[in-house]
């Protein structure tokens, strides 16, 4: 029985430390959980105050506080997860109608794969922001470092 046990306590282990690797290697796992946490809280808040509210408004009501967002150039606590952890560099948008009556969250890399879904049951797995704009020289530093002139 004690060797029951024991398997299966180092099963578990090892299928944590596999998930937390997998979130690790694949942001799509992340940024698929993180969506549906700001539609769960999108829902609670409009249940709440009978519309719908942004990122900031969303986090204030600590209706996301699952996520860790990165303030700094830090990295999660040491033995935590870095499921929940959104790193600076992470496009996180979270945009409400001028009346409140609709959301759209926005989550992703840089010029890379993101996940788009509103209200409305839209949900879009692609490249939103993958059409990067040209880089226009010189770069001028900014109190987050260099700051990235677009060319519009």
């Amino acid at each position: 029985m004690k060797l029951l046990i024991v398997a299966l306590l180092l099963f578990s282990l090892s299928a944590t430390a596999v998930f937390a690797q997998d979130q690790l290697d694949d942001p799509w796992k992340a940024f698929s959980r993180w969506i549906q946490m700001v539609k769960d809280a999108e829902q609670t808040y409009k249940n709440r105050n009978g519309h719908y509210g942004d990122l900031a408004t969303l986090r204030k009501a600590h209706l996301l506080d699952e996520l860790v967002f990165e303030a700094g150039p830090s990295s999660p606590a040491k033995g935590k997860t870095n499921a929940n952890f959104v790193r600076k560099q992470t496009v996180f948008k979270v945009t409400v109608s001028n009346n409140g009556e609709h959301f759209r969250a926005v989550i992703g890399n840089w010029c890379a794969s993101t996940i788009v879904a509103d209200d409305r049951g839209y949900e879009r797995y692609g490249k939103e922001l993958n059409n990067c704009p040209p880089v226009r020289l010189p770069l001028q530093d900014g109190p987050e470092g260099p700051i990235i002139s677009v060319a519009r």
